[in-house]
């Protein structure tokens, strides 16, 4: 508690925020304002509560144009891998359908149901939508504090705001119509508070809960990316598991640590972080239906970076909370292995 007023005190500190008077984001659908949820599990009564302003819809938009650019300008769109990851959206023909084949030939399949989650608006978010309204630059590359808020030591590992709270839980109904049967959370607290939220029907006491640092956002720079000591998080969230499945056994964030305030992971680096925890560890599980909590610009990179989607829905920018269903199938690149001969 002491943190979120620390916090929301530094929104009125800030030198170029003193003076402003902030108007509450128009509450907006959550159902309605993005045409992205047409291609999830229906939502059964999932709007209202929260809603995006119209400038984080803006933000959204300008990031899946520009980040796709800039992926394509580094040739992380035409990377061939391994292992070929496919996602298409849940039809009526699919929803709930679970199936793990592997086929007679070399050629392994296996086919998963994954629900990818945003977490909902931390004060990380809110900063920077505040800053966006003003007309104020911002620079997510930048050492200036007047330029890159969330370089600020004050916004190590934010919670969520109010907003950020009623934006989890518009989403319960949408989430209790799921049926994962693992629950995979980035350690970070905001992705945590998201999913207590969102998937209070399918708490610990009844599956599974894992944290894995596999699907944190990108790492160094952005002091709101990185994490706070393990223990703390165990003891605030004592029901999650963070030993059977990964063991996050160093204390410290030494993920982040290893770029530190220097500078932040590259796309390339961030896609071949999200291929080794899609290939090496998702494909693996043995549950066929999961749910996976994480970030915005992980998740984007992992659905055009990483996997092959042809759905623009799919693809697109992430709003915060929201939640989009896939069907992912895993199967041998035949041609990145006739290219390793």
């Amino acid at each position: 508690m002491v943190r979120i007023f620390a916090i929301a005190a530094l929104l009125f500190a800030l030198p170029n925020i003193r003076a402003m008077t902030t108007q509450p984001a128009r509450s907006t659908s959550i159902v309605s304002s993005s045409s992205s949820t047409s291609s999830t599990v229906k939502v059964t009564g999932g709007g209202g509560g929260g809603g995006w302003s119209d400038v984080a819809l803006k933000a959204a938009k300008d990031f899946t144009v520009s980040q796709r650019q800039k992926l394509q300008e580094l040739g992380a769109l035409d990377i061939q891998r391994p292992m070929r990851i496919t996602g298409e959206p849940i039809t009526s023909n699919t929803t709930r359908q679970r199936q793990t084949n592997n086929d007679e030939n070399e050629n392994t399949k296996t086919t998963k149901i994954i629900h990818f989650q945003r977490h909902s608006q931390g004060y990380h978010n809110l900063i920077c939508d505040i800053w966006r309204e003003k007309g104020l630059p911002i620079d997510f590359d930048s050492h200036d504090v007047n330029l890159n808020p969330v370089i600020r030591p004050e916004f190590l590992d934010p919670p969520l705001t109010e907003t950020g709270r009623q934006q989890g839980i518009a989403r319960r109904n949408q989430c209790k119509s799921l049926s994962p049967q693992l629950l995979i959370v980035s350690p970070l607290l905001r992705c945590i508070q998201t999913a207590k939220l969102s998937f209070r029907d399918h708490g610990t006491d009844k599956i599974t809960w894992v944290a894995h640092e596999g699907c944190r956002e990108e790492l160094g720079l952005l002091i709101g990316n990185k994490r706070r000591p393990i223990s703390d998080i165990q003891h605030d969230f004592p029901d999650i598991d963070f030993t059977s499945y990964i063991d996050i056994n160093h204390e410290e964030d030494v993920l982040w640590d290893n770029y530190g305030t220097e500078r932040r992971e590259t796309l390339l680096e961030k896609s071949d972080r999200i291929y080794g925890f899609l290939a090496d560890f998702v494909m693996n599980l043995p549950q066929e239906e999961i749910a996976i909590v994480s970030h915005s610009a992980y998740l984007f990179t992992l659905m055009n970076a990483v996997m092959d989607i042809n759905n623009e829905e799919l693809r697109s920018w992430f709003l915060t909370s929201e939640v989009r269903s896939m069907k992912g199938t895993f199967e041998t690149n035949q041609q990145c292995s006739m290219n390793a001969l």
